[in-house]
């Protein structure tokens, strides 16, 4: 019963908060200005220009201390509590002490990046434990090119509480909830103000999700109100834990104790009656798999497997994405595998209470061990590698195609028009719905052509396509997914592309053969392989072989595997495309 009567109580905070906030407003003109796009972006520009694909990867994979984010989560602690409704006015406890250091922080970053952090509150007024005024504090890193008007959002609220919804006096360390999303903000905001993006960037700490998801609802409607055009936005909400509690809110981790720090969750919403899942924000859940799974993971020593998740958050509960999806947006949640605790405060679980703590011993610094802590600052960093990198692509992609399409018996065809046609590659994700996966099957990559045709499919099938313009190394936004139903097969590859064909048989034990199919002259003879790799990014095998003008096989030794693999075919050592293979 005490688990019903939160959620009911959750939902009605959710519904005085829509109805009971008013006022939002940025307090610095300067970053109301470069909001709208209004300003000279020469007055943003770095002395040196860090901007390609491999200077972002490289750089934040370098650069994202572990140090930094533990001297954060620690300076946090110290002020006790972070109730929205607590002290505003100690300069030592209290959520007024604590917004007034996240603000000197954000200031101090950009000081020793030549100024280019834009530090501003965004203020509103509500009624929330009895206080009446309210503050979000953001950090805003303007883009170089003002013909990109898009702007990227990462955000994680600051406020925490105990057991009691208003309680201002109780010991609130929140270290999972959510200082860990808090200072995954602060820590991209020191790293990426260094670094040139073409579009706006902004770093938001904001206040009163505890209550109802006061403070990204002010800041949504603020975007809304003033047309401010969010490309995306990630929220981080609980995403250093490891550790399962004795409760979990659906769909929640193993059992008690259970310790998991490969994995993370992305919740996103998916259009109503859709049993596709195909909507914008698991299109942006997509699109950071992808980096993952390609550009990420081969250079982390501990890889990070994205779960794209079908509900847009936990059963029962809602995070600081929701408000800004509700205003048009596309808005995605990283949250950590396992959680400990479903929010109702319950020992011995730690989420919404004064358990949620650092660690198991306070005095002790992290040992690398990954069950010692309960906020793991090695797993934190790699959700911070992925939200930072995935934003910096974003915040320098292409422009997301203009195409037509022609459903065809066999499968699709693309024409890409306008402009688009200016982007030498492009790439297409597919995805069919008897698979079962939330994520592409294959993902196929087609130069020098504007008119693409897939049509080695299965017959009777739905499939699922979206397509990419590439530039400079870095996909554009996924457009909405297109979707065809099948009814005939016809495996030859039409135009200048090549194919990377399903493994059969699949499942196998303990061989199998990969057929490529070639058209396009510039492959022939080239140097290719296949490269088997493991769901944590390990090479397994490497099988060199060369291309012929039309089909070539490759069979893979299987007989020591067994489980879930993805194969890949690289040409002079780029990776073309993907499919995934299941031992037996």
């Amino acid at each position: 019963m005490k688990t019903i009567t939160w959620l009911i109580t959750g939902l009605l905070l959710l519904n005085l908060n829509v109805k009971g906030q008013a006022n939002s407003e940025i307090t610095n003109p300067v970053a109301e200005a470069i909001l709208h796009g209004n300003y000279n972006p020469a007055d943003y520009m770095p002395s040196i220009i860090l901007n390609q694909p491999d200077s972002i990867i490289n750089g934040l994979i370098n650069d994202i201390s572990t140090d930094s984010l533990l001297s954060y989560l620690e300076h946090l602690d110290t002020f006790y509590n972070r109730n929205t409704g607590s002290d505003t006015i100690s300069n030592t406890n209290g959520i007024g002490a604590a917004r007034r250091w996240i603000y000197s922080k954000f200031e101090e970053f950009s000081k020793v990046n030549e100024n280019r952090l834009i530090v501003t509150f965004n203020e509103f007024d509500a009624n929330i434990c009895g206080k009446g005024h309210h503050k979000n504090v953001l950090a805003i890193l303007p883009g170089i090119d003002t013909t990109q008007k898009e702007i990227l959002l990462i955000e994680g609220h600051f406020d925490t509480r105990c057991e009691g919804v208003c309680d201002t006096v109780c010991y609130t360390p929140g270290m999972d909830d959510n200082g860990s999303g808090t200072v995954l903000v602060m820590e991209l905001a020191r790293v990426m103000s260094k670094y040139a993006f073409n579009r706006t960037i902004i770093f938001a700490t904001v206040t009163g999700e505890d209550q109802g998801l006061y403070g990204s609802s002010a800041l949504a409607d603020y975007c809304k109100q003033e047309e401010i055009p969010l490309l995306a936005v990630f929220n981080n909400d609980v995403v250093g834990g490891v550790i399962c509690g004795q409760t979990a809110s659906p769909p929640g981790c193993p059992g008690y104790l259970d310790v998991d720090s490969m994995n993370v969750r992305i919740f996103s919403y998916a259009y109503w009656g859709d049993s596709t899942a195909n909507s914008q924000p698991k299109q942006l859940a997509r699109y950071i798999k992808m980096h993952q799974e390609e550009r990420i993971n081969p250079l982390l020593a501990t890889p990070l497997n994205i779960n794209i998740m079908i509900n847009e958050d936990r059963g029962g509960r809602g995070g600081d994405h929701i408000p800004f999806r509700q205003n048009g947006y596309t808005a995605i949640r990283f949250c950590s595998q396992n959680e400990f605790g479903d929010g109702t405060g319950t020992p011995p679980d730690h989420q919404h209470t004064t358990n949620d703590i650092l660690g198991l011993d306070t005095d002790t610094p992290p040992d690398g061990i990954i069950d010692s802590f309960f906020v793991d600052v090695n797993y934190l960093r790699r959700n911070a590698l992925s939200n930072g990198i995935n934003v910096g692509f974003l915040a320098n992609s292409p422009a997301t195609p203009s195409v037509s399409y022609t459903a065809l018996d066999y499968g699709i065809n693309f024409e890409i028009t306008g402009t688009d046609t200016i982007f030498n590659i492009h790439r297409v994700g597919v995805r069919s719905k008897g698979s079962g996966t939330l994520y592409f099957d294959s993902i196929y990559t087609f130069e020098n052509t504007n008119s693409i045709t897939i049509n080695n499919l299965a017959p009777a099938k739905k499939y699922m396509f979206t397509l990419m313009n590439v530039e400079n190394g870095i996909e554009s936004n996924f457009p909405d997914e297109v979707t065809v139903v099948t009814t005939g097969l016809n495996e030859l590859p039409t135009g200048n592309r090549l194919v990377l064909g399903q493994n059969f048989p699949n499942p196998a034990s303990i061989e199998t053969t990969i057929k490529i199919l070639n058209k396009n002259p510039q492959y022939v003879n080239k140097n290719a392989s296949i490269l088997l790799i493991d769901i944590c990014g390990r090479i397994i095998q490497t099988i060199p072989f060369s291309l012929t003008n039309y089909s070539t096989e490759v069979k893979l030794d299987l007989k020591d595997l067994m489980g879930v693999y993805y194969y890949s075919i690289y040409i002079d050592n780029r990776k073309l495309q993907t499919k995934k293979l299941v031992v037996l």
